[in-house]
């Protein structure tokens, strides 16, 4: 687990990188007013597995990036409601960021989110493409509840693609990357203990975050991901970030002993630092590779 070392009003981790210790997080912003805003709402998703071949990455030209929490009023259902209807889930955690929680280049505005560009560690700030509708790219960001998607303009963005993915077995314990339809590496990982859990879901690799201790507690890499801990509000003092890291206690791998970070062999995470561009899709499962596979078709690559 990889905090942020929040500094109220906060760098609330750089959320997309989180800051911490050795490790932190991303993005905080100003913002830029836009015409006709759209107005702020909470948009709900359903985490979705497919990670399929040619997954767009937006990375922000801009040194500000205000990603609205609504879609645009051109794309937006006259019928659909521009305030929350629903309540928070019982026992959720608090929203990341928020009112009163805004650090390390992220803050939570009245139209949605402002990200600094570059992030706090000084990399390009980057976000995973839902939807593209024109002018406007409907984006995955590093913000809690996990699976938060927001709207961003595509004038403000520039968008390539990848096919690397990740697939982790929480059940197998087990991470898989693959290049399309390729395994390209794999290893057995150690995962969140039952009280501090891995969350499940879609997420993205945000940033990749290179270690001055490579023999240290996170290896010689640490590769943040966009989602938050759902059982801890702060880790060391800083945010609960989850990232996939190196580790200094290999006999550990294959266990579940982790705060919800995600730890592996140090030559592993050297090579998919090295390999995997920031925008990678993740995906986490709770079963094991072979029934997600046989329940949930999206596993595999777009043809």
């Amino acid at each position: 687990m990889r905090p942020v070392r929040p500094i109220l009003p906060l760098r609330l981790l750089a959320l997309l990188a989180v800051v911490f210790a050795l490790v932190a997080g991303v993005a905080s912003c100003s913002g830029k007013d836009a015409a006709d805003p759209p107005p702020e709402t909470s948009p709900e998703t359903t985490p979705t597995t497919a990670a399929p071949a040619g997954t767009l990455i937006a990375t922000a030209t801009t040194p500000t990036l205000i990603v609205f929490s609504a879609p645009p009023s051109e794309l937006r259902d006259p019928a659909e409601p521009t305030t929350p209807t629903t309540a928070p889930a019982k026992g959720a955690r608090a929203p990341i960021p928020r009112e009163g929680l805004n650090s390390a280049g992220v803050a939570k505005v009245p139209l949605g989110y402002e990200f600094d560009n570059p992030t706090y560690f000084g990399n390009p700030l980057v976000m995973q493409v839902v939807e593209e509708h024109g002018e406007w790219l409907k984006v995955l960001i590093q913000a809690r509840p996990n699976h938060t998607e927001g709207w961003v303009r595509a004038s403000d963005v520039e968008v390539t693609s990848t096919t690397y993915r990740m697939v982790l077995s929480l059940a197998d314990r087990h991470l898989t990357v693959y290049d399309g339809d390729e395994v390209v590496a794999e290893t057995d990982v150690v995962i969140g203990k039952d009280t501090t859990p891995t969350p499940v879901g879609a997420f993205y690799l945000s940033e990749k975050i290179a270690q001055k201790n490579p023999g240290g507690a996170y290896g010689p890499w640490i590769l943040s991901t966009n989602g938050y801990s759902e059982a801890l509000d702060l880790f060391d003092n800083g945010l609960p970030v989850v990232a996939f890291h190196g580790t200094n206690q290999p006999d550990l791998i294959g266990t579940q002993a982790s705060n919800g970070c995600i730890r592996m062999p140090n030559d592993v995470a050297a090579k998919l630092a090295e390999m995997l561009p920031a925008g990678t899709p993740i995906v986490i499962v709770s079963e094991s590779l072979k029934d997600a596979e046989a329940s949930d078709t999206t596993l595999a690559p777009a043809a």
